[in-house]
C-alpha cells in the first residue's frame, strides 16, 4: 500500500501510487458529538422557559418586548404572513418534497422527521404548561390575524421553523445557514407581531426545534461534503500548477479532502483540499473542547481557509528546516471559501498499518527521534497519532498532516503530542517498550508531563475509536509510565477501610439530617412550591451546578498544568465523598490522589490541594467583608432577632448534631487513621488573583443557592444577611472542620436562617435542599467516580532515565 504525505490510508485500499476513481462513492455519514451538546443546551433553555411560564406571571420585560413588536403597523402584515408560513406544519412535507425532487434524499428525510417531531413536541409541551395566548392576558394585544385559540407556550411555528433550519444547516453553505436561521427567527417575530405568542413562547419554541433537529442529526448522521476533482484542478491552476491531473485519494481524512495529483512535469504530488465546514470551526465545538478537555484542537480553525493553509505550510516548513523528516511543501494558497496545501508525494505506509512484528526497536526509536527533533523546534503536531507517521520503503519514518500544528508551542502542547503518540502506539503495541523507548529518547520529564493527557477526552477521535471497549489499554499505559518513572500508583487505596464505627457514625449523621429535617419542615413546604416556588427551586439547581463549575475552575487555577474542567468537577465530588468517612484530612488527600490519577505529579497535586483550601478560606473572608460592608451601607443585613420559641428547639438540634459529629470523629480515631496528605503551599501561584476570585465566587454562589432555596420554601430572606452568614460559616468550617461534618453543618445553617427571622419549617426545608444540592448529591457522584476503572497494573519501579 502506498500513501501520500498527510494521508491516512483506508484498510483495503488499492495498492497504487495514484488512487483510482474507484475511491469515489457516496459521502460517508458522520456523527458529531456537539449535536448532543446542542440537544442539552436546547433542553436547558426549554426547561428554564417552562419554569418561567408555569409561574403564571408576566414580567415587565416580556410585556414590553411583546408590545414593541406587536404594535408595528398593519402595513407590514402581508410580508410577515409569508414568512410566518415557513413555520406552518404544512411547510414540512412541502420542503421535504422539494428536497426529494432534487435528489437530496437525506436532506428530505431530516426535514420531514425534524419538522414533524417539533410539531408533536410543541403540542405536548403546550398541554403540560397550559399557558394562555396573549389575547387572554392584559397586555393590550393587537390581533393582526384575527382571534386565535389554543395555548401559548411553546410556539409551534417557531419550533417547526427552528427544527427545519437545524435539519437543513449541514447541507448548506455558511451563508445559507445564516439565511435559514434568520428566517427561523423571523417566524418567531412574526408570531409575536400577529399577537399569537409572547416572546418567551417563541424562545422556548426555537430551543425545542433546535434540540429536536440536533437529535435527528445525531441519530441519522450527516453526509460529508464531496469535492469534485475538476474544482481542485482549477484551484491548482490558480496557484501556479496548471495542467495537473487530480484523482481522489482513498484515504481517511477528517478535516480535509485528500487528492493525488501529477503535475505537467510528471511530478507526483499530494493535494490536501481544506474542509470549509470542519468541526473545529464550530464555536460550540470549541467551547465544548475547552470545558471537556481543557484545550481547543486547532487555534486557527476560525481563520480564513487561505490563512489556515499557509499556517500548515509554515509549521511543516519550520519542522523540515530543523531536520525533521517532513514532505516538502510545494505550495499553500487559498481564499475564504477553499484552499489547498500541496506537498511532495511520499510512498509509504502508516505506522499503525504495519504488522507489530515490523515495528522493530530501531524503528520505534527512530520515530521518537523525529518527535524529539520536532519538539526541539518548538513545533507541536497537535494530532500526532500513529497514522500521522509514514514509514517509507527504506524504513524511515516521516511526520505528516500538520493541519493542527502549532509553532512556538507551549510545554502543555508538546506534552499532548507525547500523550497522543503513546496512546496511539499502545493500541497496536505493548505499552512497556513504547514507554521505555520514549523515555530513552525524550527523557523522563517530557514523558511524565504527558500523564495528564492520557485520558480519553484529550485524545484524538481516531484513538478514542480504537480504545472503545478496551479501557485496560489506557490504564496499562499509565501504569507503565508511572512504573518507568518510579511514581506511586494513585489507583491503590488512599487509606485503609474506615471501619464499622466510622460508617455507623456517618450513617447517624445522614439520619439526623434527612429524618429530623423532614419532620421539622412538614408538608406545608410543598404547598409553597405549588404557589410559585418551583422557579426559585429551579434557580437553586442552576446556581448549584454553576457553583460546581466555578469550584472546578478554582482547582484548575491552582495547578501548573492544564486540566480539563470536567475532571476538576469530578475531583470536587470525590473530595466531598471522602470527607464523609475521613474528614478534612481525607478531603485533601482525596483531592490530591484524584489529581495524581489525572496525571499530576504527587508534589504538585498535594500543593494544589493545599492552595485550594487556602483559596477557599480567603474567598470566604472576601465575601464576608464585602457582604457586611454592603449590608451596613444599605441597612439590609436583616434584624437578627430570634424568638425564644424558635431558639430553644434550634439550639437543642444544634447540640444533638454536634454530638453526632463528635461521635464521627471518635469513630474515625478508633479505626485506621487516614493520612493527612497535606502540603502547606510555600508560595502563591502565579495566578493567585484568579484563584481568589474563583474561590470568592464559589462562596457567593453557594450562599445564593441557600437564599433561593429559602425563597422556594416560603421564607423571605435578607439576601446580604444570608451571604454574610454563609461566608462566616464557611470560614468556621474551614478552620474547624468538626463544624462542617454531616449534621453539624445543617444545624448551623438552620440557626443562621432562624436568626435572620425565617420560620423553622421553611428554614429546615431550605437547608435540606441546599445541602442536598451542594454536598449530598456531589458526594454520591464522588462515590461512583472515585475508584479505579480497571485493576491497577503492577510493575517493578525503575530509576528515572535522564537525557
Amino acid at each position: 500500500m502506498t500513501a501520500s504525505a498527510g494521508t491516512r490510508p483506508t484498510p483495503g485500499a488499492p495498492v497504487t501510487g495514484t488512487p483510482a476513481a474507484a475511491a469515489v462513492g457516496p459521502a460517508p455519514v458522520v456523527r458529531r458529538g456537539t449535536d448532543l451538546v446542542r440537544v442539552g443546551l436546547g433542553s436547558v433553555v426549554l426547561g428554564i422557559g417552562f419554569l418561567l411560564a408555569r409561574q403564571g406571571e408576566l414580567s415587565a420585560v416580556e410585556r414590553d418586548l411583546f408590545r414593541l413588536v406587536n404594535d408595528l403597523p398593519a402595513l407590514v402584515f402581508p410580508a410577515v404572513w409569508v414568512v410566518m408560513q415557513l413555520g406552518n406544519v404544512v411547510a414540512v412535507p412541502v420542503l421535504a418534497g422539494l428536497a426529494a425532487l432534487t435528489r437530496r434524499l437525506r436532506l428530505a428525510r431530516d426535514l420531514l422527521v425534524s419538522g414533524l417531531l417539533a410539531y408533536v413536541g410543541a403540542d405536548l409541551v403546550k398541554s403540560v404548561v397550559g399557558r394562555e395566548r396573549p389575547g387572554g392576558l392584559p397586555v393590550g394585544t393587537v390581533l393582526h390575524e384575527g382571534p386565535i385559540g389554543g395555548l401559548g407556550f411553546v410556539s409551534g411555528h417557531s419550533a417547526v421553523a427552528a427544527a427545519l433550519a437545524t435539519a437543513a444547516a449541514p447541507y448548506l453553505s455558511r451563508r445559507g445557514r445564516h439565511v435559514v436561521w434568520a428566517l427561523a427567527w423571523g417566524v418567531g417575530l412574526a408570531r409575536i407581531y400577529a399577537g399569537a405568542h409572547l416572546p418567551l413562547d417563541v424562545v422556548g419554541g426555537l430551543a425545542l426545534g433546535w434540540a429536536i433537529g440536533s437529535l435527528v442529526h445525531w441519530a441519522f448522521g450527516i453526509p460529508r461534503r464531496t469535492v469534485r476533482p475538476a474544482r481542485v484542478e482549477a484551484l491548482l491552476s490558480e496557484v501556479g500548477l496548471p495542467g495537473s491531473r487530480v484523482r481522489p485519494a482513498p484515504v481517511r481524512a477528517r478535516s480535509s479532502h485528500p487528492f493525488a495529483a501529477v503535475d505537467a512535469t510528471g511530478r507526483r504530488l499530494y493535494v490536501k483540499y481544506l474542509e470549509p465546514d470542519r468541526s473545529e470551526r464550530d464555536r460550540l465545538y470549541r467551547v465544548w473542547r475547552l470545558l471537556a478537555a481543557g484545550d481547543v484542537k486547532d487555534a486557527d480553525a476560525m481563520a480564513p481557509l487561505g490563512q489556515q493553509a499557509e499556517h500548515e505550510a509554515v509549521a511543516a516548513m519550520t519542522a523540515h528546516a530543523r531536520g525533521v523528516r517532513v514532505p516538502e511543501v510545494v505550495v499553500a494558497r487559498g481564499g475564504d471559501r477553499d484552499a489547498v496545501v500541496v506537498q511532495e508525494h511520499v510512498t509509504g505506509r502508516p505506522l499503525d498499518e504495519l504488522d507489530p512484528a515490523e515495528v522493530t526497536p530501531e524503528l520505534l526509536r527512530a520515530v521518537w527521534e523525529q518527535v524529539d527533533l520536532l519538539h526541539a523546534a518548538r513545533v507541536a503536531h497537535r494530532d500526532l497519532v500513529a497514522s500521522s507517521v509514514l514509514v517509507d520503503t527504506d524504513r524511515r519514518p516521516w511526520l505528516v498532516d500538520f493541519g493542527n500544528a502549532e509553532t512556538g508551542a507551549s510545554d502543555d502542547s508538546l506534552a499532548d503530542d507525547v500523550a497522543q503518540l503513546l496512546s496511539s502506539l499502545a493500541c497496536v503495541l505493548d505499552p512497556v517498550p513504547v514507554v521505555d523507548t520514549a523515555v530513552g529518547v525524550l527523557g523522563a520529564r517530557p514523558v511524565g508531563a504527558a500523564l495528564p493527557s492520557l485520558a480519553p477526552l484529550t485524545l484524538a477521535a481516531e484513538t478514542r475509536h480504537r480504545l472503545a471497549g478496551r479501557p485496560q489499554v489506557l490504564a496499562e499505559l499509565r501504569a507503565a509510565v508511572r512504573a518507568r518513572l518510579g511514581l506511586p500508583d494513585p489507583d491503590l487505596p488512599a487509606w485503609p477501610p474506615a471501619g464499622r464505627p466510622a460508617v455507623a457514625a456517618a450513617a447517624a449523621g445522614v439520619v439526623v439530617v434527612l429524618a429530623g429535617f423532614l419532620v421539622l419542615a412538614g408538608t406545608a413546604v410543598l404547598d409553597t412550591l405549588e404557589r410559585g416556588g418551583w422557579r426559585w427551586l429551579g434557580g437553586a439547581v442552576l446556581l448549584a451546578a454553576l457553583a460546581r463549575g466555578v469550584a472546578a475552575a478554582a482547582v484548575v487555577t491552582s495547578l501548573p498544568r492544564r486540566l480539563a474542567v470536567g475532571r476538576a468537577v469530578l475531583l470536587t465530588a470525590a473530595s466531598d465523598r471522602a470527607s464523609l468517612l475521613h474528614g478534612a484530612a481525607g478531603r485533601r488527600r482525596a483531592a490530591a490522589r484524584y489529581l495524581e490519577r489525572a496525571g499530576i505529579l504527587p508534589e504538585q497535586a498535594a500543593r494544589a490541594a493545599g492552595l485550594t483550601v487556602a483559596g477557599r478560606l480567603a474567598g470566604a473572608a472576601v465575601v464576608l467583608v464585602s457582604a457586611v460592608a454592603l449590608g451596613l451601607a444599605q441597612d439590609r443585613l436583616g434584624d437578627w432577632q430570634v424568638p425564644d420559641a424558635v431558639l430553644r428547639p434550634v439550639l437543642v438540634g444544634l447540640g444533638a448534631a454536634l454530638l453526632v459529629a463528635a461521635a464521627q470523629v471518635l469513630a474515625r480515631r478508633a479505626g485506621p487513621a487516614a493520612p493527612r496528605g497535606w502540603v502547606r503551599p510555600d508560595r502563591l501561584p502565579p495566578r493567585w488573583p484568579a484563584l481568589l476570585g474563583w474561590a470568592a465566587l464559589v462562596v457567593a454562589l453557594e450562599a445564593a443557592v441557600l437564599a433561593c432555596a429559602l425563597q422556594a420554601a416560603g421564607g423571605r430572606p435578607a439576601v446580604l444577611g444570608v451571604v454574610a452568614g454563609y461566608a462566616a460559616l464557611r470560614l468556621v468550617w474551614t478552620v474547624l472542620p468538626l463544624t462542617a461534618l454531616p449534621g453539624a453543618a445543617e444545624a448551623a445553617l438552620v440557626l443562621l436562617l432562624t436568626a435572620l427571622g425565617a420560620p423553622p419549617a421553611p428554614a429546615c426545608a431550605a437547608v435540606l435542599l441546599t445541602r442536598v444540592l451542594l454536598f449530598w448529591v456531589p458526594a454520591a457522584v464522588g462515590a461512583a467516580v472515585d475508584r479505579p476503572a480497571v485493576e491497577p497494573v503492577s510493575r517493578p519501579a525503575r530509576l528515572p532515565a535522564t537525557r
